[in-house]
């Protein structure tokens, strides 16, 4: 596999409330975590680096004890980040309330198996095709869906950053499962709302599409989001189903 990621706090907040992590090469399957981190000054932050930690840290350990079901290994994974987010966050003054979006994704040179809670993105280009694979769990896109508001007014609501689901605020958590196949050159995008909100599709495809290598197509993506205005922390995770050996950023 090859693969690229990165994180930039943005051109307006203080703090980068966004973590990511990126194992490609183990085996059974490489993983990939994006998450964004919600709550009141420093909460987001230690959030969203709990979640990626303990993700990590569960797939990893769960792994190497020969548990290579990955239903199994999603459930459990978002289980203990969930435990671990909210734990803190009642032990902890300050830190009350915090919680996290979260995409997990596990990947073998056939299949991607995803876990997602928030509105966290995954997207796949595949055979030339770009389309989002994960549905955001917030308050306007539940109004889309229910024919309350138009596609265009999800676009541009307000509220449009409320979510309905997230890691931590609870002490269960439910998130939702998919399962894709993907093939040799094919493109998996994971990400945070700081590129989403500010990049049309459009442009991500064309970037994507590009001859870039995977680093700098990441860059490019970041780019365009800073040059929109960069309102968010932008986290971008790119890998590439591919056997060579790839860059990390």
């Amino acid at each position: 596999m090859q693969y690229a990621a990165k994180t930039h706090v943005g051109l307006v907040r203080q703090l980068n409330e966004d973590a990511y992590a990126i194992v490609a090469h183990q085996v059974p399957y490489g993983v990939a975590v994006v998450a964004d981190g919600m709550g009141g000054h420093l909460a987001g932050e230690v959030a969203s680096a709990l979640a990626v930690e303990a993700v990590v840290k569960h797939i990893t350990e769960h792994t190497s004890q020969d548990v290579t079901d990955p239903d199994e290994l999603l459930v459990g994974a978002i289980k203990e980040a969930n435990t671990a987010v909210h734990q803190r966050a009642l032990s902890q003054q300050g830190l009350s309330g915090m919680g996290t979006t979260l995409v997990v994704a596990l990947f073998d040179a056939v299949q991607i198996y995803l876990g997602h809670i928030g509105d966290s993105r995954g997207y796949l280009l595949h055979e030339g095709l770009f389309r989002q694979v994960t549905d955001d769990h917030t308050l306007v896109n539940e109004l889309y869906k229910n024919g309350q508001i138009t596609l265009e007014e999800a676009l541009h609501h307000p509220q449009r950053n409320i979510v309905t689901r997230a890691v931590g605020t609870d002490e269960r958590v439910q998130a939702d499962l998919l399962r894709l196949e993907w093939s040799e050159g094919d493109l998996f995008l994971i990400c945070s709302d700081g590129l989403t909100n500010m990049v049309e599709e459009r442009l991500m495809t064309d970037i994507l599409r590009s001859d870039l290598s995977l680093a700098a197509k990441v860059d490019a993506l970041i780019d365009k989001a800073i040059l929109a205005g960069g309102h968010d922390n932008i986290t971008v995770v790119l890998v590439q189903n591919q056997s060579d050996r790839g860059d990390s950023t």
